[in-house]
């Protein structure tokens, strides 16, 4: 957390107020977030540049300036980033602070402090080796089931496993792999070459479907989860399987089951996957 649909819902919102805007000063208050350069550059070398775009790849979150460089964040556990027109409190977990010209400003808070910045040239991005090595985007056409059916047929992994696998597909995390698969009505603990083609069809479909709900209730909720304007997301009340373990299925009505799968709390329908 957050995962695809919370970063996808803080772009957009990003999107929506930062283009056109001119840095005047950086704050940081925690160095060890920020991996890329060090610190006192970051600040004199954002001065004055322009934001032009906001953009995502997986779960990093780009704002691109108009010098041919991004500032790159990836939030992890508890990462947030906010826009406020008016001043916000600072407490212990404000790491950075972007100030703009026209005296707004984005909050970067990160109470596990696991988030990390990064600023470099557009033609460097690939040395952060996370984001090099990640696979298709799922909603885009890159992700398509020739690849799905491919990749799947590889693996000898359970398919829980899979989905997580950044360099499979980006930006899926633990909510939304077990919301993906018992939407499939299939269990995690298969091993991911072992469904037949119509499960595969059933889980590219799936994937796609989940990911598009979950990013039009801006994205989910459960401790820490803010979209750019300090909100919380919806799609938590949306959740069919996952933290309802010992609630019944809302699709057979058997009990929701919870154990460990590719090292990750995962929650399932012993009835309706298979």
């Amino acid at each position: 957390m957050p995962e695809l649909p919370e970063v996808e819902t803080i772009r957009r919102g990003l999107a929506d107020v930062l283009p056109s805007r001119v840095i005047s000063d950086v704050t940081v208050n925690y160095s060890g977030s920020i991996k890329n350069p060090d610190p006192a550059m970051l600040c004199s070398g954002l001065c004055g540049r322009m934001v032009t775009n906001i953009g995502r790849r997986g779960k990093y979150l780009f704002i691109h300036l108009d010098d041919g460089s991004t500032i790159v964040f990836h939030l992890r556990m508890t990462g947030k980033l906010v826009f406020s027109e008016n001043q916000l409190p600072v407490d212990k977990h404000t790491h950075l602070i972007i100030h703009f010209q026209d005296g707004t400003a984005l909050y970067f808070n990160d109470v596990r402090k696991f988030g990390t910045i990064w600023w470099l040239s557009d033609n460097r991005l690939s040395e952060i080796s996370g984001l090099a090595s990640l696979g298709p985007e799922p909603l885009s056409p890159d992700f398509h089931f020739p690849y799905l059916n491919c990749e799947v047929e590889k693996k000898t992994i359970s398919i829980k496993a899979l989905l997580l696998n950044q360099s499979f597909l980006a930006g899926l995390g633990n909510i939304y792999a077990d919301e993906i698969l018992h939407r499939a009505g299939i269990l995690p603990q298969r091993q991911s070459r072992s469904l037949s083609r119509e499960e595969r069809l059933t889980l590219f479909g799936a994937i796609r479907e989940v990911l598009t709900e979950a990013i039009e209730w801006r994205g989910t909720t459960l401790n820490d989860y803010r979209d750019a304007a300090g909100l919380s997301g919806s799609f938590q009340n949306k959740l069919r399987v996952y933290q309802r373990h010992n609630e019944k299925c809302p699709r057979c009505g058997n009990i929701i089951c919870r154990s460990i799968v590719a090292g990750r709390g995962t929650h399932f329908c012993t009835g309706c996957q298979r």
